[in-house]
């Protein structure tokens, strides 16, 4: 019986992005969500947490850039950007 080969898809790498995140690997965080964004690039959730991250590691320009992509993707979570990275201006 051969074994099935399991593709990882952008929620596995989201999910991978999430787990290196809570156990303090932030650039290999960064990478999980970078590869579920090369999936698919019209993932929010990815733009989203990718933001979110560069902002708390002081990457301004970085998650202004993602912040951007999250809000053409999905402009009604301009709510959550202003919650979680209040002094960023994008």
């Amino acid at each position: 019986m051969a074994a099935e080969i399991h593709e990882r898809t952008q929620y596995d790498w989201f999910a991978v992005a999430k787990v290196l995140e809570t156990q303090g690997e932030f650039e290999q965080a960064l990478e999980a969500y970078a590869e579920s964004l090369k999936i698919d690039p019209e993932f929010a959730k990815s733009w989203f947490y990718m933001a979110k991250l560069h902002y708390q590691l002081g990457q301004m320009d970085l998650a202004k850039d993602c912040v951007r992509h999250t809000l053409e993707l999905e402009p009604d979570w301009k709510r959550y950007v202003e919650k979680y990275m209040p002094d960023l201006k994008y």
